[in-house]
């Protein structure tokens, strides 16, 4: 089942909210053919965590929806969680179990010895997932609140990645997207100078994304690059601008290219970019390009606001 993005919570009864987990979503079932986990999409990720499938053995038929998350120093990393993501030979996951051990967070359960639970209410498939880690020591729910306010500053305190709304009295509905699930992103702004543009070889004169850089008080600092948002007459728009301020030169600032026409130019354009998080390395996750800012100058390109 999955969630209809908002910008506000809903208010009002009859919601419970979760806190959202920057993780991998995933099925987990222990059926009659053993253990198996499931992505989003459908694919077999079994073998890329078997110690998910150790914890799994033994606790009779049950298929639970969750998050397969990394946490560092307490809080989800997908940073981290990449690590494993793609791995699926055994001396490379077996290695990967000990360095960047996952938790499986489960925050429904659809079916329990044989019986379909997805038509029953939210609340009373959390309830019976509440009794199964009860009596499964060594799993994690994820925790369930009747306060969205309250939930919305626990999360933004800890630094997660948002919360998710849910209709107490809703069914389960596989590979639906309604409103009676609502997840709610926090999201961050800031201003970045432009230091080079790209486009696909197929299409060299066609601007595809912009290579961001940020002020620091030791100059300017890669950030990552931003192709989310740029389409049509303001790619255009874009690339007509930064041609005329095309650089002599790779700036010390970039970054490896990638197999991509690049073009370089000076950093007089700021644009404004929304954006998830940021990485360890300092780069922005899920950029998304919100315009140009004619009143900010380059110094002020800081990336924060």
């Amino acid at each position: 089942m999955l969630a209809t993005a908002v910008s506000s919570l809903p208010t009002g009864e009859g919601w419970a909210f979760e806190f959202k987990w920057d993780g991998v979503r995933a099925l987990l079932d222990t059926g009659e053919h053993g253990v198996r986990l499931r992505s989003r999409a459908g694919n077999d990720i079994t073998g890329g965590y078997p110690e998910l499938v150790t914890q799994a053995a033994g606790v009779g038929d049950a298929l639970l929806d969750g998050e397969i998350v990394a946490f560092v120093d307490g809080r989800p990393s997908f940073e981290r969680l990449q690590q494993r993501m793609h791995v699926r030979g055994a001396a490379d996951v077996s290695r990967l179990v000990e360095a960047v051990p996952v938790t499986f967070v489960a925050f429904d359960l659809l079916r329990r010895f044989g019986v379909d639970l997805t038509e029953r209410p939210y609340d009373e498939r959390r309830a019976t997932l509440e009794r199964f880690v009860d009596e499964h020591p060594g799993w994690t729910s994820s925790p369930v609140f009747d306060d969205g306010p309250a939930t919305l500053e626990v999360a933004r305190a800890h630094g997660l990645e948002g919360v998710v709304a849910k209709r107490v009295r809703s069914p389960y509905r596989p590979g639906v997207r309604n409103d009676d699930w609502r997840k709610f992103r926090f999201e961050h702004r800031g201003e970045f100078a432009v230091v080079g543009w790209e486009a696909a070889p197929e299409h060299p004169n066609t601007l595809s994304s912009l290579v961001l850089a940020v002020a620091t008080d030791a100059g300017l600092v890669y950030a990552g690059r931003v192709g989310s948002g740029i389409s049509g007459r303001v790619a255009t728009h874009l690339r007509d601008v930064l041609t005329e301020q095309a650089a002599p030169a790779v700036p010390d600032v970039a970054p490896p290219i990638r197999r991509r026409v690049v073009r370089w130019v000076r950093p007089e354009v700021v644009v404004d970019v929304s954006f998830n998080s940021w990485t360890g390395e300092r780069v922005l996750r899920q950029p998304v390009f919100r315009g140009i800012r004619t009143d900010k100058t380059v110094e002020e390109a800081r990336g924060d606001g």
